[in-house]
Formats: C-alpha cells, sequence, structure tokens
C-alpha cells in the first residue's frame, strides 16, 4: 500500500513539474497581428507569412490583414508575395508588425513573352527563345531599336543599309530572311519596330526554330516579339531626358585615279578580255599622256 501511495505520489509531481514547465513556455509567446502593403500603401491579398524554420504560418485577408498566435518574441518571420522582395522580419517580442514589400524587378523582367501575350518564366523554356530587357537595351549606343539588339543576342546577324549617321539595321535570324515583327500583339514590320524609342520598350523576345511555329507560315524566318513599357496607377510621376550626337567619318577615302592612268588600265583590261573595238586605242593613250 505504502508503494501505490509512493507511485501515485511521484506521477503527481511529475505531472505539476509538466504543467508549472509548460506554463513558462506559453507565458514566452506572443500573438502578432499587422498589415502587409504595397509601396503605394495599398493592402496586398494573399501575402504568405512564415516563422522561418517552420511549417507554421498564414495568409493574409482582403484588407492585408493577418495573425499569428503562440509565437516566440525570438522569432523571424518570412513574407513573401509574387512579384515582390521576400522579407525577413524579426518579432523582437512585438506584438504588431506592419510590413511594407517592395516589386522584385528581377522576378518580373524572367517572365519571356513567348506569343500571343502568354508568358513563361525563362528557366523553364525548352524552346529556341532569346531575351533582352530594358536595361540591356538602355546601355546601348545605337539610336534605333535594331542597332540597339546587334551583339546582344545570340543567331542574331544585322547589317546596315547604308552609310548614313543613325541609318537603321537590317536584321536576320540565323541568315532566314526578314523576321516577323510582332509590337504588343500586332504584327508590324521592320520599319515600324525602328521607329520605336527602344527606352519605351520593356522586353525584346526572339523566337527561333520551332518556338516561332505559333505565329504560322509569316514567321518561317523568326518572330522578334516587343513588349513595350506600361504605365502604373498611384505611381509618382517621372521625366527622363535622354540626348544623342555622334558623327562618322571614312576611314580611307580613295584617291582618284588620273585621266592618264585611267586610260592605261582600260587599256589593259581590255586586251585582257580579247576585246576587238577600243573605246580607247594605244594612240589616244599616248596623246593623254603628252597632254595633247
Amino acid at each position: 500500500m505504502k508503494k501505490k501511495n509512493s507511485f501515485n505520489l511521484l506521477k503527481g509531481l511529475i505531472a505539476a513539474t509538466l504543467w508549472i514547465f509548460s506554463l513558462g513556455i506559453f507565458a514566452q509567446t506572443v500573438n502578432v497581428t499587422g498589415t502587409v502593403r504595397d509601396m503605394n500603401g495599398e493592402p496586398l491579398i494573399g501575402v504568405t507569412i512564415l516563422i522561418r524554420g517552420t511549417s507554421v504560418g498564414t495568409v493574409t485577408d482582403y484588407e492585408g490583414k493577418f495573425s499569428l498566435t503562440n509565437v516566440s518574441p525570438n522569432a523571424t518571420l518570412e513574407v513573401s508575395y509574387v512579384g515582390m522582395k521576400t522579407q525577413n522580419v524579426p518579432v523582437n517580442g512585438r506584438t504588431v508588425i506592419d510590413i511594407t514589400l517592395s516589386e522584385d524587378s528581377e522576378i518580373l523582367s524572367e517572365l519571356v513573352v513567348t506569343g500571343f501575350g502568354l508568358s513563361q518564366r525563362k528557366e523553364s523554356l525548352t524552346s529556341a527563345i532569346s531575351v533582352i530587357g530594358s536595361k540591356d537595351l538602355s546601355r546601348s549606343k545605337s539610336s534605333t531599336a535594331s542597332g540597339a539588339l546587334v551583339g546582344k543576342i545570340a543567331g542574331i546577324n544585322s547589317r546596315q543599309q547604308d552609310g548614313r549617321p543613325g541609318a537603321s539595321t537590317n536584321i536576320q535570324i540565323r541568315n532566314m530572311g526578314t523576321p516577323l515583327y510582332v509590337i504588343d500583339g500586332i504584327q508590324s514590320d521592320e520599319g515600324q519596330f525602328n521607329n520605336i524609342d527602344f527606352n519605351d520598350i520593356e522586353s525584346i523576345s526572339v523566337l527561333k526554330d520551332a518556338s516561332a511555329a505559333i505565329y504560322g507560315v509569316r514567321a518561317a524566318n523568326g518572330v522578334i516579339v516587343v513588349t513595350t513599357k506600361k504605365g502604373t496607377r498611384n505611381a509618382k510621376n517621372t521625366v527622363t531626358v535622354n540626348s544623342y550626337y555622334g558623327w562618322q567619318s571614312l576611314y580611307d577615302f580613295p584617291k582618284p585615279a588620273t585621266a592618264e592612268t585611267y586610260i592605261k588600265n582600260y587599256i589593259q583590261s581590255q586586251t585582257v578580255q580579247g576585246a576587238s573595238n577600243y573605246t580607247y586605242s594605244k594612240e589616244d593613250y599616248e596623246k593623254w599622256k603628252q597632254g595633247t
């Protein structure tokens, strides 16, 4: 009987110890509430908030609000949202935490336009598609969109149509002729493409081989898909001013031949070709040589 009472007493002491210990644990946690907004102060719906290192988390409601219970004061909240930069926010014993997320331009630029307004993540592409963003275009010294593509995408061959300063560049994809140009979903030509200020271009996707089949027969020589920049609501107005100047000169200006040299070379070429009737005879050459 004494052994049984001692065993029951031991169980009671263990239960009491565990209960006191659990009270200490619950006393060390806090309930966290807050709101998640974007840079314009608008609430974000569906933002994922996880306690880092655990699977415990929640999402924001239609007002951008969230609530977490039994959070360690030393925990860190991992806040993520599509198109936004992920933030790690330390709790530091706070019960109210308001969070502001900023856009992640690098993630947004990874979207590749593949045709007819469809887009796909760059890492999931399996077809021959190359893309160039607005940052790479802005570094170009060219004054035309076609010139800005030179040397930036594999398989693009370019040829300047004439020597005038600022003249457009003829673009070919893998030497297969003139490609099809699609600007914001509208089929265009090379002239309209070169009339676009490349500072207004968000991205250029070059579709090669089978990836261009979505546009049909006209895309046999490849497709250049242009997506222009779009305005955003409630954004601050910005003014950007760019200037361009340049000059071109002949590297080696040829020296024209004299009349005597021209006639001499002409007679020699006609002799080599076996011509019988000369525009200029050897007698004419002697007269030119003597100045008579």
